[in-house]
């Protein structure tokens, strides 16, 4: 049986992240974000990686091999990319450039990977591979078609091809090269909307669907152009990408039949929504297309437009009986895990064992919460059947209660453990949630959650849960009856559903609650203010509790409240 110690590593693009296997186990997968406190950071995950060896027990020179999810060989092919595009002669010799940068940023990566740990082979995984791996190994492994969809891996933007279980084979077909790409776009509008790019394209998804497509229906369908090939974008609309070159994505041609761009300080106005309608309609399509070909009973979808619900939840809309399967960190912070598990592959032709839980992280260390007690702060210790009956009774009464119990999830949304929940029937819960709690967008809608058992009561569900929330599903006239405030203005919610033995802690919440009201639905959002990763450590939880309005935290079996 293999047992070697494989590390994961995503880092210097952004997301970092690191995983570690022990043979065909994982140990744990964390993001950096979390114990850096720097949202969406791209430094070398010196604390994620410390906290996974301390969680096994080992150092660095135990560590067999270091996969890293890039591969050097494919930078050429960014190259040739850039230099066939269309377009001035001076942005393609930019874009060409900038391939030999990244090129060289590369090797400094695979150096220092090498310097950190002189004992360990290091492996270089394909990008799209790694995005791929990390949605397959927790599917299962089953067999299944694959679409890789994000701004950009070495050179390729979209892939599309299939997974053999019984070859242990993936063969992926490049549909999308430099600068033709989704994510590339996506990422584009965002800022021309006057949010972030690669944090804030969630907030454009929400505000589409306050807006009309029809008023850019046309424009997008001449910039982003799908056909067999895959997709491309028209270079009169959207600059040749240069990797370093942080100013407009976009030409003016794009503003002049648009909009002129929003400040971040302006008002959102009727035609930003319709802006992001038209783009997130068009994102849509583009999804519809690559999948309209699946032969297999599975799709796994991974990359970091995958994040997309509202376009996954209309691939589920179109084909019921397909499953559709989003890892629940299909963005780059995922493909440590998938660098990690191709590369026991590659070495030893094994399939990891992946949880098909969300719940990746290490055990979080003992908490040093003594010097806290003076802080104004209780703590009540509680058996977990009595501490989630008393969540229960508080939220009931109109509470807002945070969780930080047990392993982390993995990804962008919190599933359970990370998480804020309240009860959605309370008057007023929305605006003091986004207004007081989380300090965001109005218009940005909360996520309900709900027993898989119960869920198509309440949404068209079709035959698959949606325990990571990757989809955003029509609700029917009970759920907007019972809890209008996590039902989207599109009609649209993004429901997590709990299976049974998933999570025991929160199937008691949602059991005592239900006894109490009549209701099995939460509202469930991130434990974090905006503009802030969720927390990561036990001392942002507290953070949280005496920074935020929230009126007490379950701080694994200790019921914390402001004395």
């Amino acid at each position: 049986m293999v047992d070697e110690f494989i590390l994961g590593i995503c880092a210097f693009t952004h997301d970092s992240s690191a995983t570690l296997l022990r043979g065909r186990e994982l140990v744990g997968f964390l993001e950096e974000d979390r114990l850096s406190g720097l949202k969406h950071t791209n430094a070398f995950p010196e604390l994620a990686i410390a906290a996974l060896l301390r969680s096994a027990g080992i150092g660095r020179g135990e560590v067999g091999a270091v996969a890293y999810p890039f591969d050097s060989t494919l930078y050429e092919l960014g190259r040739a990319a850039a230099n066939r595009r269309p377009g001035p002669l001076e942005r393609r010799a930019r874009g060409v450039a900038s391939y030999d940068r990244i090129s060289d940023q590369h090797r400094r990566s695979l150096a220092r990977l090498r310097d950190s740990f002189p004992r360990a082979a290091v492996v270089e995984v394909p990008h799209h591979n790694a995005h791929a791996y990390s949605a397959v190994a927790p599917a299962g492994w089953r067999s299944a078609d694959v679409l890789v969809i994000d701004s950009i891996g070495e050179a390729v933007t979209t892939s599309i091809g299939r997974w053999d279980r019984v070859t242990k084979s993936l063969n992926l077909i490049p549909r999308g090269f430099d600068t033709d790409s989704v994510g590339y776009l996506y990422g584009a509008v965002t800022d021309h909307l006057g949010f972030r790019m690669r944090d804030e394209e969630g907030t454009v998804m929400a505000l589409a669907a306050g807006g009309d497509p029809r008023r850019f229906r046309t424009l997008f369908s001449r910039i982003l152009k799908i056909d067999t090939c895959g997709i491309r974008l028209d270079p009169q609309y959207v600059h040749q990408r240069v990797f370093g070159d942080s100013g407009n994505r976009l030409t003016s041609l794009f503003t002049h039949q648009t909009v002129g761009r929003r400040a971040a300080a302006d008002p959102i106005q009727a035609v930003h929504a319709d802006l992001a309608a038209a783009l997130q309609e068009r994102t849509g399509q583009v999804f519809e297309s690559l999948c309209a070909n699946s032969t297999a009973s599975l799709r796994a979808i991974s990359g970091g437009v995958a994040t997309n619900c509202v376009a996954v939840g209309q691939l589920r809309q179109r084909w019921p009986d397909m499953e559709f399967f989003v890892p629940p960190a299909p963005g780059d912070s995922g493909t440590s895990l998938g660098a990690a598990v191709g590369c026991l592959l590659e070495r030893h032709g094994e399939l990891a064992s992946i949880p098909a839980h969300p719940y990746w992280g290490p055990t979080p260390e003992p908490p040093q919460i003594a010097t806290l007690l003076s802080a104004g702060l209780r703590f009540e210790n509680m058996p977990t059947a009595a501490l989630a009956s008393e969540c229960a009774r508080r939220i009931a009464g109109g509470e807002i209660i945070g969780v930080y119990r047990g392993p982390a999830e993995a990804g962008p949304r919190a599933l359970g453990h990370r998480s804020i929940l309240a009860d959605p029937r309370v008057e007023g819960i929305h605006h003091r949630l986004a207004l007081r709690v989380k300090k965001r967008e109005l218009f940005r809608p909360f996520a309900p959650i709900t027993r898989l058992s119960q869920a198509d009561e309440f949404v068209e569900l079709g035959r698959y849960g949606t325990p990571y929330m990757s989809a955003a599903l029509r609700a029917r006239d009970k759920l907007c009856e019972l809890a209008p405030v996590v039902v989207h203005t599109n009609g649209t919610t993004r429901m997590q559903t709990v299976e049974v033995g998933q999570d025991q802690f929160i199937e008691q919440v949602i059991d005592e609650f239900e006894r109490l009201t009549g209701s099995p639905i939460l509202i469930n959002t991130s434990l974090n203010p905006k503009g802030s990763p969720t927390v990561g450590t036990r001392i942002d939880g507290l953070a949280c509790l005496m920074d935020m309005e929230l009126d007490a935290l379950v701080l694994d079996n200790d019921l914390v409240t402001k004395i």
